[in-house]
């Protein structure tokens, strides 16, 4: 059996306002929060693997038009000796708070 359009249509639009109304009320409250960005790196030693991890969390961060971050925690830094394209590298994982 089909409905007629215009419960169809007003469902739609109910549906719509309330969605609007909910995104009216819940941005102005995360606007100013910070958002956590993780990133990841490589490289010959520590501090590049670190290095390249911080870039990789603060590219992440602009792109949402973060650009003052801090980092939320140690680094996590780990050494492979046997990776299949580069031998010995170390691995590197940060999580940053930007605004």
């Amino acid at each position: 059996m089909l409905r007629p359009i215009r419960w169809t249509t007003r469902g739609g639009l109910l549906v719509a306002g309330a969605v609007a109304a909910l995104l009216a009320v819940a941005t102005p409250a995360t606007a100013g929060s910070a958002a956590l960005y993780c990133g990841a790196g490589r490289g010959p030693t520590a501090e590049v693997a670190v290095q390249g991890a911080i870039d990789d969390a603060e590219v992440s961060a602009s792109g949402d038009g973060r650009f003052q971050c801090e980092l939320d925690g140690e680094p996590q830094v780990f050494e492979v000796f046997d990776d299949p394209n580069y031998g010995h590298i170390f691995r590197a994982s940060v999580t940053m708070s930007c605004e």
